[in-house]
């Protein structure tokens, strides 16, 4: 059910948006005179990590990023990554909770970023990490 209120929050974001573009590139000095549309029913529940993955999210997010530091380590062995390296948990590192930032991609994604030298070397620069919801 999660799921549908998640792609439902998408699909009216891209719509406002294509309405937002299409009236901007349409408009004439007769559609200026028609009343505008009322505002969409504000969304009360805030998108948080919880709200977008559920309630196990820490969990997850756990898996999901140690498993990227991993294969990334796999493919590029030039970086290291300190929680893999030393065999402890990425929340050693970094907070994974309601405080952690994060962004939402054009797939819908969560995006997670964590600043140079926090899980790597700060010679590797800011590590993200690109979250697919459950």
């Amino acid at each position: 059910m999660k799921n549908y209120r998640c792609i439902r929050i998408f699909l009216l974001s891209v719509s406002l948006c294509l309405l937002t573009l299409l009236a901007a590139c349409g408009s004439n000095p007769e559609s200026s005179q028609q009343p505008e549309p009322s505002p969409p029913e504000e969304i009360n529940e805030p998108v948080t990590l919880e709200f977008l993955c559920g309630a196990d999210y820490q969990a997850y997010l756990l898996d999901t990023i140690t498993m990227q530091m991993e294969n990334r380590m796999e493919k590029n062995p030039d970086i290291v990554f300190f929680p893999v390296q030393e065999q402890q948990p990425l929340t050693d590192y970094v907070p994974l909770d309601e405080t952690t930032d994060f962004s939402l991609d054009e797939d819908g994604s969560i995006v997670i970023l964590f600043p140079a030298g926090t899980v790597a070397e700060e010679s590797h620069g800011d590590q993200t990490f690109r979250i697919p919801q459950p």
